[in-house]
């Protein structure tokens, strides 16, 4: 995980509220952002919603753009969006407190 403020914070603006309160209630409910819930029932099946190839595929695409990023591999990218964005939600639930 880094500790560059400038990255989560822009980080926390590129998700917003919307972003935020979906990684929150997983959080909350699984314990932990990356986690696999139950998506749709389609023909009397769930089908697997895998947080981490789709909302976490779309982090991870956005990190790709972030100057501080440019020399991660796709393991760096894998390993740490995790981290960066529970460390968003931490700051903002600091910050909603106050």
């Amino acid at each position: 995980m880094t500790d560059d403020t400038s990255l989560t914070s822009r980080l926390d603006k590129w998700l917003g509220k919307d972003g935020r309160t979906f990684f929150a209630d997983v959080k909350r409910t699984r314990g932990t952002v990356l986690a696999v819930i139950p998506g749709p029932v389609i023909n009397g099946r769930s089908i697997p919603h895998a947080v981490h190839f789709r909302e976490g595929m779309q982090v991870r695409n956005w990190l790709r753009s972030q100057p501080e990023c440019k020399d991660w591999t796709d393991q760096d990218f894998d390993n740490k969006w995790v981290g960066l964005v529970e460390e968003v939600l931490t700051r903002y639930s600091s910050r909603a407190l106050k």
